[in-house]
């Protein structure tokens, strides 16, 4: 019989990963090029979720959540001051051509709605924070009943401050009497973005930068074709404009554009259209491959980076045993920024993120794509269940940006986890990287 489970329990999960590697990531920008943002992606709120029922006499007891910012202005104001000085000083000189004005114009509308408010949310980050607040209380409104306690934490980050904010006054206007405690404190900086000096000096180590400055060059975008219909004269782009920065950019700004409303209306500063889907995709190629090593378990710097987030994995399992005797739910939310929640994937292998290459060119073959991953607004969120307190064999639920994800090892309950075979399997894994780190 448990055979049977475990085989009928993965055909919705198996099925939704068929679906979802099939597409490659031309197909998915092509359906949605805001995607080519990667990690800067806002996870869109109305997509369907499949949940697929707890085995009979399990119920939700206890969330853990580790969360990324919503959608939020760009961090820092050269990003929109650099192509804005560039291109305006082109047109001084009337080296234009009439695209390059409409795009200058677009560029100042982007500067102008961003001036003071770089690294805070957007309107649009704001009503995606609460969206996927008021998802989570819908989805678990078992989890969100009188007097059941929700504990938020936040980085001291402008971006995470005010995603937790938006969350939990969502979570307050829904359900009342709530405990509901909010906490921003660099106390707890090491559980939520933790640092490690030996695996920062690893990352970008000679034979990782060789690799991926050779992959870049290899996959850099013509940028010839952009300045010929931004430039009036070819000899002034030639000698007076940094080509490959302005295009990246320009880039960087289309990415923005996605959740920035000027005057209401995001097509008036739209810049996706000034590069084709060739270039649009090799830019995201560019950047997914540095998300990789950075984040990723790429052999070239060891494939260790995941293991930043070994302490936030570790506090996921203390808690996970903390909580048995709960009489009321409980749920934390954690507010990070999208780089732990990433490394923090990959350390949990959720979905097979954590694979392991040197091979840059095959990330996109392998599935490893960064907006899959961890976009703005995306999470981990453990869902433990349990019959009652005295209930011997709790089970676990990750949810992975919303939907449903696998795990690294077997289960005859899949989508559902024992917890005493999770805690198993990563303990494990914590302690084989905590020998090795002794050997070193």
């Amino acid at each position: 019989m448990k055979g049977l489970l475990r085989v009928w329990g993965l055909v919705p999960l198996l099925s939704c990963v068929t679906f979802v590697t099939a597409q490659t990531v031309s197909d998915e920008l092509r359906a949605d090029v805001r995607r080519a943002a990667g990690m800067h992606y806002a996870l869109p709120t109305d997509q369907p979720w499949h949940d697929t029922p707890p085995p009979a006499g399990k119920h939700p007891f206890y969330i853990n959540h580790y969360g990324c910012p919503s959608a939020y202005y760009l961090e820092r104001s050269d990003f929109y001051d650099s192509p804005y000085q560039t291109l305006l000083r082109a047109d001084s000189l009337n080296k234009l051509t009439e695209l390059g004005r409409d795009v200058l114009r677009r560029v100042m509308l982007l500067r102008n709605n961003a001036h003071n408010h770089t690294g805070e949310l957007t309107e649009a980050g704001k009503q995606q924070a609460r969206e996927i607040a008021r998802l989570l209380t819908r989805r678990f409104p078992e989890m969100f009943i009188e007097y059941s306690y929700v504990d938020g934490r936040s980085l001291v980050e402008n971006h995470c401050l005010l995603t937790m904010g938006e969350a939990m006054v969502q979570i307050s206007r829904a359900y009342h009497p709530l405990t509901l405690v909010n906490t921003a404190s660099n106390r707890y900086r090491s559980l939520m973005d933790p640092e490690d000096k030996l695996l920062e000096e690893q990352r970008f180590d000679s034979l990782a930068m060789v690799r991926y400055n050779e992959f870049a060059a290899r996959w850099a975008p013509d940028d010839s074709r952009l300045m010929k219909i931004l430039f009036n004269d070819e000899d002034y782009a030639a000698h007076h404009i940094d080509t490959a920065a302005l295009s990246r950019q320009l880039f960087d700004l289309a990415c923005s554009t996605q959740y920035t409303e000027v005057v209401g209306n995001t097509k008036e500063a739209n810049l996706y259209d000034i590069f084709t889907p060739e270039e649009l995709h090799r830019h995201w190629l560019r950047r997914n491959a540095w998300a990789y090593i950075r984040y990723g378990g790429c052999t070239l710097n060891g494939g260790h980076q995941p293991y930043m987030q070994r302490r936030p994995l570790w506090n996921l399992i203390h808690m996970g045993d903390s909580i048995m005797q709960l009489d009321v739910p409980m749920t934390n939310l954690r507010f990070t920024n999208e780089s732990v929640v990433m490394s923090l994937v990959c350390l949990l292998d959720l979905d097979g993120y954590g694979v392991q290459t040197g091979n840059l060119d095959s990330l996109e073959a392998l599935g490893w794509v960064d907006y899959r991953i961890a976009p703005l607004g995306g999470s981990v969120i453990l869902i433990h269940y349990r019959s009652d307190k005295d209930d011997p064999d709790p089970l676990v639920r990750v949810l992975l940006n919303g939907h449903e994800a696998r795990l690294p090892f077997p289960s005859d309950y899949a989508p559902y986890y024992h917890w005493k075979d999770l805690k198993l399997y990563y303990l494990r894994k914590l302690y084989a990287y905590a020998r090795e780190r002794n050997d070193e």
